[in-house]
């Protein structure tokens, strides 16, 4: 009896070391203090180009440098008590960034909320540029707000395409001077088995550039299921209902169906058809005030399009304005898909056109 319960002691030894030298399934890729709840930045690194201004842990909607001399409220923390949020008191380029390991063999999403207040216009510099340095933008001015994937081991200001794996979010000339809390998603199961940078970028030029981010996370799987496909192999993410044109107003309005939640965006490219005398050519680079319109589920979404003030010029004078619309949909799980409809404004009908 001695002996067996000896024997049986050895084998519940052996079995427990076992377990333990066994190897254990892959941790998924994890950011660290993603939702800021530690009440500060840490997990998080900070790149200041003129010390100027900082990335902050936040909380209410205080400013956190300009509330102390009476600026305008900033957008509370969308999700939880605290979010990060850029705010400046002179020219800065702010960076928050974080280094996230991705394990081999699983799929992984990045996903995070993102939200903005701009003192001035949206202003993109030719090249483009996140310096706010005089001496490389000359005259021009930098007032914008990203968020990629980079390599970790590039220029931490660099927008070399070489260097950035994914785009979640870019402003663009002609945006809005806000926008609310947005979800954002980028797939990053292409490089499984490597570390990546996110980074979170603000040029502020001009004047304030109150940038925020909360509810940073990576979701990751041992697989994945590939989603419906479209006819020509991408997700079916969205089509076209309708599309009338008000000839009273000389605008128009398109209705999209989304399959889910995510960010419809719409921006105008004047066709040749358009360009009606070689002068106009260059005023009617942006034919339509851009539109973004952040979606909660699936529905059927209304997009107002409103020509910008030269292009109504020339609606004014040849009562037809024909142009194309590039409608984006990002949704929240899954890659953008980006279509082009072709929209005729008209002026002084006074009836709606139904193509």
């Amino acid at each position: 009896m001695k002996a067996r319960g000896g024997s049986a002691c050895l084998v519940a030894l052996v079995a427990v070391l076992l377990a333990l030298l066994a190897p254990t399934g892959a941790a998924a890729a994890t950011v660290v203090n993603g939702g800021f709840e530690s009440g500060s930045l840490k997990g998080w690194h900070v790149h200041q180009a003129t010390e100027a201004g900082n990335w902050f842990a936040y909380k209410g909607t205080e400013a956190p440098i300009g509330g102390r001399r009476g600026a305008d409220p900033v957008q509370a923390p969308p999700e939880g008590l605290h979010a990060a949020i850029a705010d400046e008191a002179n020219p800065e380029t702010l960076i928050l960034y974080q280094d996230v390991a991705l394990e081999a063999g699983q799929t992984h999403r990045i996903g995070l909320l993102a939200y903005y207040d701009s003192y001035k216009p949206i202003s993109i510099p030719t090249p483009d540029t996140l310096s706010v340095d005089d001496g490389v933008l000359g005259d021009q001015d930098n007032q914008q707000f990203r968020i990629d994937v980079i390599r970790p081991d590039a220029p931490i200001e660099s927008i070399a395409p070489a260097d950035i794996l994914r785009t979640l979010f870019v402003t663009k000339l002609g945006d809005p001077e806000d926008m609310p809390p947005t979800k954002l998603s980028a797939d990053l199961s292409a490089f499984a088995g490597q570390t990546v940078r996110l980074r979170i970028a603000v040029a502020a030029h001009e004047e304030v550039f109150n940038a925020g981010v909360d509810a940073v996370s990576i979701s990751s799987t041992a697989g994945g299921r590939p989603g419906s496909r479209g006819s020509k192999g991408g997700p079916i993410l969205f089509d076209f209902d309708k599309l009338r044109a008000n000839g009273g107003k000389g605008t128009a309005t398109l209705r999209v169906r989304v399959s889910g939640p995510g960010l419809l965006r719409a921006i105008g490219a004047p066709t040749s058809r358009a360009k009606a005398r070689p002068s106009e050519t260059g005023t009617l680079r942006r034919p339509i005030e851009p539109v973004t319109v952040p979606i909660a589920v699936a529905k059927t979404v209304t997009i107002h399009l409103r020509p910008t003030p030269s292009a109504r010029a020339v609606l004014r004078q040849k009562h037809k304005l024909r142009i194309k619309v590039a409608v984006t949909f990002m949704p929240v799980a899954g890659a953008p898909e980006t279509a082009t409809v072709p929209v005729a404004f008209r002026l002084g009908s006074g009836r709606s056109h139904r193509p």
